[in-house]
């Protein structure tokens, strides 16, 4: 085993130079956390007072050739930008026993927004203080989440909603946290799923029922999603109609998971891949997970991919096309990537080798990230499927194989050209994999109960 491993090892190392990976800047004295685009510009907070050669107060854009201050930034290290309808936000930490804003730009500086947030038992640090992490659009107003109990002198507990004048809750709101991490509450991002609004990171409980760090908001009532995790989830996002959830998890109630999850309309369950680092004494996480031109870009903690029985080198960076892994190239080498986006047709990582360096680099995804090779006349449909579902294909001869994401084969068939209706029984994911003389092309199908 040791020697295939090292053989599969020098294999991808002679294939992958990492020449589709540019560095923008490796200048910076801190972490950079996030990326957004508004108007024609990159914006890109963290840690830094001093990226690029640019002096700045934790925010700072680039317009395709040099790095600006963004007028008077952050006055802590900034977590999050996010364009609503062509204006800016912001949010950030706040260290000390004090109260916190929201930020909008207005085009020269940031300026705040709505009365501040407060945390009453809060004790100095960058844990256990007012912060805020996330801030996104649903049901037609902005709602942002952190570690408050109070808004201006408002009982609102962890989430609140713009409604148009000020600051007001989403029911009673998120408390404590999971069982068995620290004693810190910190919703860490949302996204909208259907017509919910979903909300991850390290709280214990949503409107009084337990949720162990994922719960749905239906703009009325909140609810759990199956067991929620045993640790903290940092990103949630919505790719070809599945809900995802990465962060530092490794079960959901019995379910043994690596880092990442998606949600079948019942339970969370593996995907088929992991993120991870080979050695054990590093600290494995997904921080960030961005839909780039149809991939799930995911950032955040990791040298290595498992895909199947395929390992590869994957530092930082990667993305998933629904049925594979692709390595970016390697990814970025001793790095740790958080911010991501596209910008002017390429795809930007921003983080660090750690919280004291800044770094960023951009990536040819044109020619990076694979994708097929062919054209095929062959759909699944409906998908996601109740258990019923119809294969359409017009080739003439092919060889139709279904498994589970174990790899287990749970339908294999010669057919021809036809339409023909299937029945799974048990929900989870399935890869659906059509061959014949000419191509062969995999679709991944999500049964649901």
């Amino acid at each position: 085993m040791k020697k295939l491993f090292l053989f599969v090892a020098f294999f991808f190392f002679a294939n992958s130079s990492f020449a589709q990976w540019t560095t923008v800047c490796n200048t910076g004295n801190g972490f950079v956390d996030n990326f957004e685009n508004y108007g024609s510009d990159l914006f890109a907070t963290g840690f830094f007072h001093s990226l690029c050669g640019t002096s700045c107060n934790y925010v700072a854009r680039f317009d395709g050739t040099s790095w600006h201050a963004a007028g008077n930034g952050f006055p802590h290290a900034g977590h999050h930008l996010k364009n609503i309808d062509n204006d800016l936000y912001g949010v950030a930490y706040q260290p000390n026993v004090d109260s916190n804003w929201v930020y909008k730009w207005d085009g020269n500086n940031f300026n705040k927004f709505g009365v501040g947030v407060y945390l009453t038992t809060a004790v100095p640090g960058f844990s256990q203080t007012a912060n805020l992490y996330n801030i996104i659009k649903y049901n037609n107003e902005i709602v942002a989440c952190g570690e408050f109990d109070r808004v201006g002198s408002k009982q609102i507990s962890g989430i609140m909603k713009w409604n148009g004048a000020e600051w007001d809750s989403l029911g009673s709101g998120l408390s404590g946290s999971i069982n068995g991490t620290a004693p810190v509450m910190y919703p860490h991002d949302m996204c909208v799923y259907g017509n919910d609004l979903i909300v991850a990171g390290n709280f214990s409980t949503a409107g009084g029922q337990t949720v162990n760090g994922i719960a749905r908001w239906d703009s009325s009532n909140w609810y759990p999603l199956g067991s929620g995790f045993n640790s903290t989830v940092y990103s949630v996002c919505v790719y070809n109609g599945v809900l995802y959830a990465g962060g530092d998890f490794t079960f959901s109630g019995n379910i043994p998971l690596h880092f990442i999850a998606a949600w079948n309309g019942t339970t969370w369950q593996s995907t088929g891949f992991s993120l991870y680092y080979q050695s054990p004494l590093n600290y494995s996480f997904i921080h960030t997970m961005k839909v780039i031109n149809g991939k799930l870009v995911i950032g955040g903690g990791f040298d290595r991919a498992l895909s199947g029985s395929t390992l590869l080198q994957c530092t930082g960076i990667a993305s998933y096309d629904g049925i594979s892994v692709d390595s970016l190239s390697g990814g970025l080498p001793g790095k740790e990537v958080e911010a991501i986006a596209l910008y002017n047709g390429l795809l930007y990582a921003g983080g660090g080798p750690n919280n004291n360096a800044s770094y960023i680099a951009s990536y040819n995804i044109a020619t990076g990230v694979q994708g097929n090779n062919f054209e095929t006349d062959f759909t699944i449909y409906p998908n996601p499927s109740f258990g019923d579902f119809t294969i359409d294909t017009k080739e003439e001869k092919m060889e139709i194989l279904m498994s589970d994401v174990t790899g287990k084969i749970v339908l294999k068939e010669l057919g021809e050209k036809q339409k023909k209706q299937y029945h799974l029984d048990h929900p989870g994911f399935y890869f659906v994999t059509l061959k014949s003389n000419n191509y062969s092309k995999s679709v991944k199908l999500l049964i649901t109960k």
